[in-house]
């Protein structure tokens, strides 16, 4: 029970802490994170040893529950190890950060206390909460350093979480009147008998897929992830448009197992597909890069629906293919962001053509990006490839060839957007280029790190299937 309270505990503590402090703030986040970090491997060995944990904290009528399995956990060392980098990166970075600089640590300890609390949540009440914590914090973020573009930006992103978080705890509050209870576990077969069942849960669908966000819900999506300041982007592409999947995916195959009768997974399936295709056209239609990856964004959380309807019809390599994909994406994408960012400062623009030389000019911020695209294309020997190896074996063995066919084509849109930004990395140094002004390698090489752990996933996977068969809904697949 201590072990996982201390998940929340810390990064609240933290953020306490270096909104209190007067000075190493960067140091204290530095160092909070890390313990969080080293907290959720201890936890994952305990659970691989142990089994999965429930814990229930509070009274009968006012409890929350806290749900330990592997992919919790999973999860929550993911979010702590993105933000470690993160934090190292804003240190890096502090020009292009903005004035309040001082505001980001407490504010990215916050989202990631709201992060780990969604990951666990075992109740839809506590699910709600969660959600507006990384509602409130992750529109501040955006909205980071100022300037009218940002306000707008992040206030848009706040309505439409305000409106998503409305819808959800609507739909907890008609589950109350029907099941007597929130807790997930205890929903099974009390949902869809009845009219306003049935009502609560697609209302809490539609909140969770807002908050993904799902074409065409991802309208708020381009503006905040382009315009948040460097250090923010790579959270939200990265962890903050999972957490909505890891809540939608506990209520269908945990809470409403008998949604697999229904037409409801295939049209997820299909929301999925289009977000695959418009994601990957719009990526590779568009001129500035962090527009490029923010609707790369859109497109790879197509993939997690297409999971679904996979998974609901009982498939075990779709569910760990959708996991996968939820971990293996948020590394590379988290080292692109990172990569672009550190080129777009230095080689003074932010559209693709600005990255001309960028091989030459600023080789270590350049490589990250070579590294990402192989992984986020899904080639060998990246964590893309195992999710994306899985979630095609799914859909052969469950007969639904047309998501394999949308990965395929998903995967050569992936490859058409990334060449765009590699040939241009990888073109000559135009003659009328200013030298880079010299800076620290420290950004580059934190980029760098995260991309390479997006390929040790793929070399060495079977930790991370094994972590995620704890608790796993449909059991464990075959791995080696």
């Amino acid at each position: 029970m201590g072990l996982t309270l201390s998940l929340l505990a810390l990064p609240a503590l933290g953020a306490i802490a270096t909104a209190l402090a007067t000075r190493r703030r960067p140091a204290l986040a530095m160092v909070v994170t890390t313990a969080t970090l080293v907290a959720g491997l201890v936890h994952a060995r305990a659970i691989l040893t142990d089994g999965a944990v429930t814990v229930v904290v509070g009274t009968d009528r006012l409890a929350a529950v806290l749900a330990a399995d592997g992919l919790a956990i999973g999860l929550v060392v993911l979010s702590s190890a993105v933000l470690l980098a993160a934090t190292g990166f804003a240190t890096a970075q502090r020009a292009t950060m903005g004035p309040p600089l001082a505001s980001f640590w407490p504010l990215s300890l916050v989202l990631l206390t709201g992060l780990h609390g969604l990951f666990l949540a075992g109740d839809l009440f506590t699910a709600y909460l969660m959600l507006e914590v990384v509602a409130v914090a992750g529109a501040v973020l955006v909205a980071f350093g100022g300037g009218h573009a940002r306000l707008v930006a992040g206030t848009r992103y706040f309505y439409a979480e305000l409106v998503a978080s409305v819808t959800f705890l609507v739909g907890t509050a008609l589950v109350w009147s029907v099941a007597g209870t929130v807790v997930i576990a205890e929903l099974p077969g009390q949902l869809t008998g009845s009219t306003t069942g049935r009502v609560a849960l697609a209302l809490l669908t539609v909140g969770l897929l807002l908050k993904v966000p799902v074409v065409p819900l991802h309208f708020w999506l381009p503006a905040a992830h382009t315009l948040a300041p460097s250090a923010v982007s790579p959270l939200l592409s990265a962890l903050v448009v999972k957490s909505a999947f890891v809540v939608l995916l506990r209520l269908w195959i945990t809470g409403a197992p008998e949604l697999t009768a229904t037409a409801v997974a295939p049209l997820v399936g299909a929301l999925g597909a289009v977000a695959i295709l418009w994601g990957g056209v719009s990526a590779l239609r568009a001129t500035p890069v962090k527009v490029v990856v923010a609707y790369s964004t859109v497109a790879q959380l197509g993939l997690l629906l297409l999971a679904v309807p996979m998974v609901v019809d009982g498939s075990a390599e779709a569910w760990v293919g959708g996991v996968v994909h939820a971990i293996a994406h948020a590394l590379p994408k988290a080292a692109l962001l990172m990569a672009v960012a550190v080129l777009a400062h230095q080689l003074g623009g932010d559209s693709v053509d600005h990255l001309a030389g960028a091989a030459t000019r600023r080789p270590i911020a350049a490589f990250p990006i070579g590294i990402a695209a192989v992984s986020l294309i899904g080639l060998p020997p990246t964590g893309g490839f195992v999710a994306k190896w899985y979630l095609v074996v799914a859909s052969i063995s469950t007969g639904q060839w047309w998501w394999a066919a949308t990965i395929v084509v998903g995967s050569l849109l992936t490859a058409a957007y990334l060449a765009r930004l590699l040939q241009r990395s990888f073109a000559a140094v135009p003659s009328d280029a200013a030298s880079p002004r010299p800076r620290g390698r420290a950004p580059d090489v934190i980029a760098l790190t995260l991309a390479s752990a997006g390929l040790l996933l793929g070399l060495y996977p079977n930790g991370l299937l094994r972590l995620l068969e704890v608790g796993a809904p449909l059991g464990g697949v075959a791995h080696g």
